[in-house]
């Protein structure tokens, strides 16, 4: 069922009490009309009335990703430092450039060997700490989904009990409507024959 109030749509449904959907021609009729009402409804902005998080955080990392995005934009990165070209020519520039270029590609193969070196040793144990630190973050997630589960299917058993307890003053309104329905049919059609024979006595007094 669609509500309209303002220009929000509050969608509200009675699946413990509203059967008529387990009947298969009549459920796809529904997913029809469900199909054809997703293609132009427009869901409101339920954030809109929320303020926005807060982004501050004790963390140092987080504190210096922020920090590095406000920032100006810095000069790209220069690779051309850690490529070892051989110098053309004997230009005293060229070989000094080179040379440089050399001591750096140097440096950085060195430091590559120690961090090799650091990983060799210490790697293991790193990663065994940052394994055990998942565990215990797996565990407490899952506790969480847990705890989230069964308040969603205390949610539902509530939802079910409130809604078989109107049920059967839902289901007598809905066949007094009927009711009422059908008898303002037969009056309408009694009233259409009425209307037919004062037109026809009005024509016979007009003549006459």
């Amino acid at each position: 069922r669609a509500m309209s109030a303002a220009s929000e749509v509050v969608l509200d449904g009675l699946p413990y009490i509203d059967s008529e959907y387990s009947d298969p021609a009549l459920r796809k009729i529904v997913d029809k009309m469900v199909k054809d009402e997703m293609r132009t409804f427009r869901p409101p902005d339920y954030l809109a009335s929320m303020p926005m998080p807060e982004t501050q955080s004790d963390s140092v990392v987080v504190r210096d990703m922020f920090d590095r995005k406000s920032a100006p934009p810095k000069m790209p990165f220069d690779a051309e430092r850690y490529k070892v070209v051989p110098p053309k020519g004997s230009d005293m520039k060229e070989w000094k450039a080179a040379l440089k270029r050399a001591q750096t590609q140097l440096e950085h193969q060195s430091a590559r060997i120690v961090n090799l070196e650091l990983m060799r040793r210490y790697g293991s144990n790193a990663w065994k700490g940052y394994a055990e630190y998942l565990a215990e973050f797996e565990e407490i997630v899952s506790k969480d989904l847990a705890d989230i589960k069964t308040d969603v299917r205390e949610l539902n058993r509530k939802r079910k009990a409130s809604q078989l307890a109107v049920a059967p003053s839902i289901q007598n309104a809905e066949r007094r409507w009927l009711e009422y329905a059908y008898k303002n049919n037969e009056l309408h059609l009694v009233t259409l024959e009425l209307e037919k024979q004062v037109k026809k006595l009005r024509q016979l007094a007009g003549k006459q």
